[in-house]
Formats: structure tokens, sequence, C-alpha cells
């Protein structure tokens, strides 16, 4: 996090000195704003960097030259998830309004704020764009509910928020038993990061209670998780329909593990579980067509 911090600070050190969003408009040549590879730096350096961009002074052109990604060998690479596809774009007196297909709903916390500036500090070159607000299948993401991206925004303050305190259920086997028993935890969180990710994280690793015993298949993973409108989407790796467990006891575990343990979260009613990025309407012998609430006590 301490990491993510200084580079965010640098970021804004360096438009402040040398890139300021009032000196865009002077700029002749437009430029496309991307992420840079820290994996080729020996020391952080700043977050994002721009690359000239020659094509059309338009908002289809700009918005597909950032998802085309940079240049090979310009040590950059791009905030927005690969797949990403512009579905729509308006423009709403001086704020235009853009609509990306799924893969951009998965980013979270700095990686979804790293996205979102790419793309604002992009398009408010354009001298008819003062502020940019980002859909996805035509909602917006809930850490962006109601905001417009201005150039302005990008004045990070360097200052790392004191982490709040979380609470959770995870949902594991009793040990002797069969059925399903819970340990309470408690997550240490900053504002950038994910409750729903941090507990899916830690049901992966296992308990920690005496007395109860893993659920979930070995070698499964996280690939993403969001929540909208109360219903939790967990995407998981193909591991899960690789390792079906054989008894049809021990295939309701795991489901119940999963969507019991998120619908312990505030904010959560119901969960839709996905498999690489497809929703999975079986598991089993069970139907899972629609969002799961929480499974009753045994």
């Amino acid at each position: 996090m301490r990491r993510v911090v200084c580079l965010l600070l640098a970021l804004s050190l360096a438009l402040a000195a040398g890139c300021a969003p009032e000196e865009m408009e002077q700029q002749e040549e437009l430029v496309l704003w991307f992420a840079v590879d820290q994996s080729l730096r020996e020391v952080p350096s700043v977050a994002l960097e721009t690359q000239p961009y020659q094509g059309a002074r338009t908002i289809p052109d700009l918005m597909q030259a950032l998802l085309d990604g940079p240049g090979q060998g310009s040590g950059l690479i791009s905030a927005i998830p690969s797949g990403t596809q512009l579905l729509e774009w308006t423009m709403e007196g001086e704020v235009a309004y853009i609509d990306l297909s799924q893969p951009y709903g998965d980013l979270v916390g700095v990686d979804l704020t790293m996205a979102d500036y790419c793309i604002a500090l992009t398009l408010t070159q354009l001298e008819e764009i003062e502020g940019v607000v980002i859909t996805v299948n035509g909602s917006r993401p809930p850490d962006r509910e109601g905001r417009i991206l201005r150039r302005d925004d990008v004045v990070f303050s360097g200052v790392e928020e004191e982490p709040v305190e979380r609470s959770a259920a995870l949902y594991f086997r009793r040990e002797g038993t069969g059925e399903l028993g819970y340990e309470l935890r408690v997550f240490q969180l900053t504002e950038d990061e994910s409750l729903p990710q941090r507990v899916l994280e830690a049901l992966l690793e296992g308990p920690q209670d005496d007395g109860l015993l893993p659920v979930l298949p070995a070698g499964l993973e996280l690939r993403s998780v969001r929540v909208e409108n109360g219903v939790c989407y967990a995407d998981f790796s193909a591991v899960l329909l690789e390792q079906i467990p054989d008894r049809e006891e021990d295939q309701e575990l795991v489901i119940q593990s999963i969507v019991n343990t998120l619908c312990s979260l505030d904010g959560v009613n119901a969960v839709q579980l996905l498999v690489e990025g497809e929703s999975l309407l079986e598991y089993g012998g069970l139907g899972l067509d629609q969002p799961m609430e929480s499974f009753a006590a045994a």
C-alpha cells in the first residue's frame, strides 16, 4: 500500500511540475496516458506516463488508442483490462459519458483509479470535454457512483489513510461432522482495499481455528469480485469445475461456504458465482441460475 501511495504522490508531483492539466491545453499534440510497468524500474517511479498520439481528435479514436495499449518497448502497460470494449459514448454539455464492457467492471481500488484517470486525462485534452463519467454496461462502478472525473482531481495527498476494521464470518467444514461451522475474522483495510476480495482470499487460505477444515478445492484462485446492487459477483478459476466433489453433500458445502461467507458482509444480500468470467449455472447437481442468498445453518 505504501508503495502505491508513493507512486500516486509521485504522479501528482509530476503533473504539477512538468505536465500539469492546465498546460495540456497549450500542447498542440495530444498524448495517451498509460500505467508505468514498475517491473522494469529499479526504484518506484510515477504511476502514469504519456505516449504521443497522432490520430484523429475524437472520443472514439482516442478511446480505441487507449484500448489498443501502448507501443512495444515503451515501458508502459495499459491500466485498462484486456478485452474491454467501448460500447457507447455520449456528450451532455461538457461531460463525456463513456460506457465500457464488463472487464472494466472487475477493477477495484487503486487499479480502478489508475484506469479511470488514464481515460479522464486523455479525453479532457479535447477542448469540449471538462469531465468524464465512466460506466460499465450502463452502470457506474460502485467506487465511482455519482462522480465526474476531472483533470483537477488528479491531486493525490500521498497520505496513507488509517486502516479500518471490518469483520466477517468465514465458513468451513466442522471436523468430524461434515457440517458447516464458522470463525469470526477481523480485517484491517485501507481505503483502496476490497473487503469481499480479502475475505475470499482468506477463505481460500483455509481456517485458523482448530476443529475446522478447508472446503474449497486446492489450487482454486479468485479472479475478481465486485458488488452491484447488493449482489456479489465472485469469479473463480476453472479449478472449481475441474475438482467437483463426488458426494452431493460436499458439493453443497462448497457453495454454502462461499455464499454464507459473502452474505455475512454488510451490503451483500446475494451471491452470483462465475467461473472464468461466465455465470455458474450448476455445480454438480445444484442449479445456480439465480443469485443465491445465505443458506440456513444446519
